[in-house]
């Protein structure tokens, strides 16, 4: 690309004359620019996302959730374990007295429950994976117009998820966190 001052001698103006002219104006371009950008800050807060989630009405409501199911997997799992042992020991027990035939059947059935232990537990765990991030869909869905109303009350310019290693540091001023969840609270939401 040819710079300006080469378009403006090919075009017969003499860019001797208006050089000191154009580097005039174009300083008062970019400083001008500079104390706009100075005169309006950039206004930043930050926001624990996991501390709003974990305390808000809709974060323990799904904490409960979660907990109650894996509470019934590990019921499940419990008892599959126990099947499991159980045929386990009828196999120890008659490992002497029982035919060949029906030791081999048995350890083909402990294979058989102890690979249905494994693929519930997998089925299950995909499950509560989906409820969680269903969950924490419908929260985040509910903190959408907070953050509009705070973003708009406060003018800020961007809110940042405060996360270890990505932000380095926030002061107290910057942080956002209580005032997004109290916010949230006094909606119902979460």
């Amino acid at each position: 690309m040819k710079s300006f001052s080469t378009r403006i001698r090919r075009r017969g103006v003499p860019s001797r004359r208006f050089g000191p002219a154009l580097v005039a104006l174009s300083f008062l371009v970019l400083s001008s620019t500079a104390v706009a950008a100075q005169e309006v800050p950039l206004k930043i807060a930050v926001v624990d996302l996991e501390f709003i989630v974990a305390n808000s009405p809709g974060g323990k409501a799904l904490q409960r959730q979660l907990a109650d199911f894996t509470e019934e997997i590990n019921a499940e799992v419990k008892t599959r374990r126990d099947a499991a042992a159980a045929i386990r020991q009828q196999m120890a027990d008659g490992v002497n007295t029982l035919s060949e035939e029906r030791l081999t059947r048995l350890q083909q059935d402990l294979e058989d429950a102890q690979i249905a232990i494994k693929r519930y537990q997998d089925d299950k765990q995909r499950e509560g994976q989906k409820m969680q991030a269903d969950g924490l869909r419908e929260i985040e869905e509910q903190l959408k117009p907070v953050f509009e109303q705070i973003t708009a009350e406060r003018g800020y310019d961007l809110i940042l998820n405060n996360v270890p290693g990505v932000i380095v540091m926030a002061g107290p001023r910057a942080d956002i966190t209580q005032a997004v969840l109290d916010k949230l609270n006094a909606t119902g939401g979460g």
